[in-house]
């Protein structure tokens, strides 16, 4: 079965070839993603790494080597700036801080470089015509950091001095723990979108060897060697992508390091992938694929027959809506003073509502339609969306996960103003609708080619009984948008109602970036299922003619 599986992946038949691509493509997007965000959290720990010691505060004021006090208000050139004054209180062997060729006596100054380009406007300052040094890369957070450190003889204590025990104390700085939290955040609202990427890239291949496996179960073949078969196709398809994703990360690395987020933007060496995240991303990416591909595949194990007959598959429930109130109590039970692992519990939950739940709203939307339906484009429209509302909603479930996140964080735009924190938050906000809407739009094309694919053989069948392709194609695109608006606007609001139940009901945002933010949800989303439906339509189209 091994070598059938691997015959099939290089001969994969009438569509295989298209539906190949499409779930490698969507595979190579995932592990991009998962390598981004792999490699960015890595990179906040080297970063916190360098200027942790900045932070340290642990140690006992009669035993510390040094006191610190940091201002980070101070300004150069209109450019925000930090000035560390560092007093040595015990004289000791240890290595300078990192960055530094020694610890600053009293009176000595040292710059980064970008303080040294500007250092003619602070010279007077600090009574010196030229700084002491210039702290290298090793002791900075990032090459456009702006900081003075300058050795004092004492620090009054009514400023309120850090005590340090060693200028290389493992501590975590306190802007990129801030940081990292958020990270984590940002990881569990853009995890569904992803899985769901990943489910679509395993099921559009899944879909075409659908049938094909099924008369392979009913010439003989087991259910064990049906699901193996599957498997090795899956995971040479998968294995590829991820290598090919891993591969576009590495192309990418000095753009994405011009991300200017914590304080500048990034050394490439901080974000450059290890080894261990190159096998993490080599077995994770494909081992969750080949699970989502022996999910899909469970009604050929079970009963191949129905398959091969076209049967109709069984519908959804309405006992799904329960699950619509889970998240939003949990999110206002704890509210955002909690622990972090309950909130994440919380937004999961939600999110999965909103995947559980998104097949049943489908399915009464085209109930609606094939009542209400005055022509053949929205009776065919209607019945697709009930014969099958599963994969209906499929196509745009990433799309509706998105509507989701947008809806969240639209109730936390931070207001306008220069402070760090603020200026990161924004930053962070739009990577994570970057990442959103990039995995959206390989979720929904990759979807839209494998419902192309799935769909062929009743749009076959109604070209062959007179129905002009013009009307198919125009009922599929309304089958693919009709989902979007009904389904994906609602979401928003829940996804809105959720940030509000965690905030205790109240709005951060000020002014009108949180609507400006939702419009943009909604423009992008209708430019996504346009850009999808042409990459079906040719599939859909071919895959007919026969």
């Amino acid at each position: 079965m091994t070598d059938l599986g691997l015959r099939f992946v290089r001969r994969p038949g009438p569509g295989g070839r298209a539906a190949n691509l499409a779930a490698l493509g969507a595979t190579a997007v995932v592990a991009l993603l998962v390598t981004f965000l792999i490699a960015g959290s890595l990179g906040l720990s080297h970063r916190s790494e360098r200027i942790g010691w900045r932070s340290g505060d642990k140690a006992d004021p009669a035993t510390a080597i040094g006191a610190l006090n940091l201002d980070d208000d101070q300004r150069v050139d209109g450019h925000r700036m930090t000035v560390l004054d560092l007093a040595t209180l015990k004289p000791n062997e240890l290595p300078p801080p990192p960055g530094l060729d020694h610890t600053p006596k009293p009176g000595e100054v040292f710059v980064s470089p970008q303080v040294a380009k500007h250092w003619s406007s602070l010279s007077a300052k600090y009574g010196a015509a030229q700084p002491t040094g210039v702290i290298s890369a090793k002791g900075l957070s990032s090459p456009e950091e702006f900081i003075v450190i300058r050795g004092v003889q004492t620090i009054p204590a009514d400023e309120h001095p850090q005590y340090v025990s060693s200028w290389h104390e493992k501590v975590w700085d306190s802007r990129m723990l801030g940081l990292l939290i958020a990270v984590a955040f940002g990881i569990t609202l853009v995890l569904f979108p992803i899985l769901s990427l990943v489910g679509q890239a395993a099921g559009v291949a899944a879909k075409r060897r659908e049938h094909r496996l099924a008369a392979l179960r009913l010439a003989g073949a087991t259910r064990t060697q049906v699901l193996w078969l599957s498997a090795v196709e899956q995971a040479v398809l998968a294995l590829v992508g991820a290598v090919v994703g891993l591969v576009g990360y590495t192309v990418l690395s000095p753009l994405i390091a011009r991300i200017p987020l914590g304080g500048g933007r990034w050394y490439v060496g901080d974000i450059t992938v290890n080894w261990w995240t190159v096998i993490v991303v080599l077995v994770a990416v494909p081992v969750l694929s080949v699970v989502s591909a022996l999910i899909g595949l469970g009604r050929v194990s079970i009963t191949p027959l129905g398959v091969v007959r076209g049967q109709t598959r069984k519908g959804v429930s309405v006992l799904r809506i329960g699950l619509l109130v889970i998240g939003p109590v949990i999110l206002a039970y704890y509210g955002m003073q909690a622990a972090l692992l309950p909130l994440l519990i919380g937004i999961g939950f939600a999110a999965l509502a909103v995947r559980v739940i998104g097949p049943f709203a489908v399915q009464v939307v085209g109930k609606t339609m094939a009542n209400l339906a005055n022509g053949p484009v929205t009776l065919l429209a209607g019945r697709r969306l009930v014969d099958d509302p599963k994969g209906a909603f499929r196509p745009v479930a990433a799309l509706v996960l998105s509507g989701f996140v947008t809806g969240f964080i639209s109730v936390f735009m931070p207001p306008g103003d220069d402070d760090p924190s603020f200026h990161d938050m924004r930053i962070g906000v739009a990577l994570l609708l970057s990442l959103v809407f990039l995995t959206v739009a390989a979720s929904t094309a990759a979807g839209a080619v494998g419902t192309a694919l799935d769909q062929a053989a009743p749009a076959r069948a109604l070209r062959r009984s007179g129905v002009p392709l013009k009307v198919i194609e125009r009922s599929a695109r309304v089958a693919a948008v009709v989902p979007v608006i009904g389904v994906g606007l609602p979401v928003v609001g829940f996804g809105a109602l959720c940030g509000l139940a965690l905030s205790g009901g109240k709005v951060i945002t000020q002014g009108s970036s949180g609507v400006l933010l939702l419009i943009g949800q909604v423009v992008a989303g209708l430019v996504l299922v346009a850009v999808a439906g042409a990459a079906g339509a040719p599939v859909l189209r071919k895959a007919s003619a026969n």
